[in-house]
């Protein structure tokens, strides 16, 4: 069988000698696009589950065990019999489920998006690609691949060339926790024809500050809804008790909530972008 070379954001290179039939996929967004490509009867767990599966994929997720709500424990996780993984980074670390050589040693491939902590779309379509590759799923991966891309550029045709200001809050009280430059999540917001704020920050995730939302004035806060703590309760803070609460954005209710899953790597991005096309511009793609 003809081996597959991947190299990751590990800086470790892998050759995948068999296809995997046993699959456990530790990240939202990783489970997203195993079974957006057909890949669901390989897989036997899912694990981190940051938001609802989406509906299209719900009735193939729901088949599949769920092993834990956050990274698994080595118990959890060997107890399927695994032969490969694939999740966040911070699954292959040696507190988790790693080191990868372990994990090699124990009959299971690993591999973790390049596009992960990258602000470069193109690397997310490269990864769905190479999940195909790996899955012997190539002609599946190519469809939902063209699909993005098109989807993209029907997108990008339409934009008008002013962009609207973008404040991203994802949670915080004394300083807001946001996303950076070095980001999926700012490249989604580019292209839906938004302007990040605090995109000079070269982060992908940082702590930024009420005073550059105050002078900014953004015309959008883009709500970042996952966990625990609710959108609404988000919301309710900003127009209640933050700092920027006087903001006319705040007062009119510009906000627009998207899904945590949505700003990370993966096949939920393009529509991502369409949405906040549709926010910023009125731009509808079908």
């Amino acid at each position: 069988m003809k081996k597959i070379l991947l190299v990751f954001l590990l800086l470790s290179s892998l050759c995948f000698a068999k296809v995997p039939k046993r699959a456990v996929s530790a990240a939202h967004f990783t489970t997203e696009i195993l079974l957006s490509i057909g890949a669901e009867k390989q897989m036997v767990g899912t694990a981190y589950p940051d938001n609802p599966i989406l509906p299209s994929l719900k009735e193939k997720y729901d088949k599949i065990p769920i092993l834990s709500m956050k990274n698994p424990t080595k118990e959890q996780f060997y107890a399927v019999k695994p032969d490969f993984l694939t999740g966040w980074d911070s699954t292959v670390q040696d507190k988790n489920l790693g080191p990868i050589k372990e994990l090699e040693k124990n009959g299971v491939q690993v591999y973790i998006m390049k596009s992960l902590h990258s602000s470069d779309i193109n690397l997310v379509f490269e990864d769905i690609l190479n999940y195909g590759k790996i899955f012997n799923l190539e002609d599946n991966a190519k469809k939902v691949v063209n699909k993005m891309k098109a989807d993209l550029a029907a997108v990008q045709k339409k934009l008008p060339k002013n962009k609207v200001k973008v404040f991203t809050y994802d949670s915080g009280d004394k300083t807001p926790f946001v996303v950076g430059g070095d980001s999926i999540g700012n490249t989604i917001i580019t292209l839906a024809g938004g302007d990040n704020i605090f995109k000079n920050i070269k982060k992908a995730w940082a702590d930024g500050n009420w005073e550059k939302v105050l002078v900014e004035n953004p015309d959008i806060i883009l709500i970042i809804d996952y966990g625990d703590q609710s959108a609404e309760s988000k919301i309710k803070f900003l127009k209640e008790k933050s700092p920027i609460k006087d903001l006319k954005a705040v007062k009119n209710n510009k906000f627009v909530v998207i899904e945590l899953a949505d700003i990370t790597a993966g096949i939920r991005n393009v529509d991502a972008i369409k949405k906040l096309a549709k926010a910023f511009h009125n731009i509808t793609i079908k």
